[in-house]
């Protein structure tokens, strides 16, 4: 609707004349019925007058309102969809969705951000420069979100690439870990605050422990990693006191595996056994999945959107590859009747 027709629209719902509008306005009767047949605009400087007497704002004669509205619905819309994607591992279709929103609004920084975000899923070679570009842009960004993606995309993405000075950089900027908002909130939102805050411990912690147990120079002996690795598998279940683990169910499940290796390397193979079983278990219950509601006194406030895919693979089938990469560790029951039913169970979920 141009703004001529926004004007005729306004002065017929409100019941005014031409003649009216123009005394008001001091122009023409002529001036006014130009503007109206789209023939001509009225001047900037009658803008402010116009929006007095029909009560609206500016922005309503120019319909600024009604493409920000279209345009955050398109936004809106974007990211359910993408988000929907991710959760089924449809790599290829969020990518081709995000370039397909980058065409539309070329200069839109949740464009920008979920762009980066799926051209990191696979794509970091070929687009290292674009992924670079785009982070430098949304680090000057008035969403911490944003900024802060944008920081750990940089990151990741330099470290992918070798550059461990420049990764390095990126990671001295995120803020040091003292949260103040324990100090802020109030009731419902500090409820929450914390809860999430239990709720992540269990993802940091992992990827902690795992950086640690992966690291040459530590020299952990490998009763020491699988001790470690249970007392990890052990918070988990303090924290998830009810055994309401949702899609921590696969974390678990790696962690079990990982415990298995380590069993392995020290020759206790009735343990290993034992422990793919329990990984066997943890798989199940998350390929049973549908919805999460936790219980657990530590997280029962805690909201999860589905059960985010990094890939279309299944985490029985993932399991399955990662053991019979490790079938070298594992020779002296390659043939157990127990350890051939593990791998036709992974095979069959």
């Amino acid at each position: 609707m141009s703004i001529g027709t926004t004007i005729k629209k306004l002065r017929r719902d409100r019941g005014f004349t031409q003649e009216q509008l123009a005394e008001w306005l001091g122009v023409s009767t002529n001036a006014v019925s130009q503007w109206e047949c789209d023939k001509t605009a009225p001047d900037i400087s009658h803008l402010p007058m116009l929006a007095n007497i029909f009560e609206v704002s500016a922005d309503v004669l120019l319909e600024i309102n009604i493409a920000k509205n279209k345009k955050q619905a398109d936004l809106n819309n974007f990211t359910v969809k993408y988000t929907e994607l991710h959760l089924h591992g449809r790599t290829a279709e969020r990518l081709a969705l995000c370039r397909t929103m980058q065409k539309k609004y070329p200069n839109d920084e949740t464009v920008r951000y979920y762009l980066m975000c799926a051209l990191q899923s696979g794509y970091m070679d070929e687009c290292f420069d674009e992924i670079v570009a785009l982070g430098e842009q949304l680090l000057e960004s008035a969403s911490m979100e944003y900024r802060m993606g944008a920081i750990r995309g940089l990151c990741f993405t330099y470290l992918h690439k070798g550059e461990k000075t420049e990764a390095l950089r990126y990671a001295d900027m995120l803020p040091s870990m003292e949260d103040l908002h324990v100090h802020v909130l109030e009731g419902s939102a500090l409820i929450e605050h914390c809860q999430n805050y239990f709720w992540e411990l269990c993802n940091r912690t992992y990827l902690y422990m795992k950086s640690l147990l992966d690291c040459e120079s530590a020299r952990y002996s490998p009763q020491e990693k699988h001790a470690m690795w249970r007392t990890l598998y052990d918070m988990y279940g303090t924290i998830f006191s009810d055994g309401d683990f949702g899609f921590w169910h696969e974390r678990l499940a790696k962690i079990k595996f990982f415990m298995a290796m380590e069993s392995a390397k020290d020759g206790c193979f009735d343990k290993v056994l034992d422990e793919l079983e329990e990984m066997v278990i943890h798989i199940e219950k998350h390929s049973e999945i549908t919805e999460i509601s936790h219980t657990s006194l530590l997280v029962n406030k805690v909201k999860t959107n589905g059960i985010p895919k990094h890939s279309e693979e299944t985490p029985a089938r993932a399991s399955l590859r990662y053991l019979i990469k490790q079938e070298g560790l594992l020779k002296p029951i390659l043939q157990d009747r127990r350890y051939l039913h593990i791998k036709q169970h992974l095979a069959a979920l």
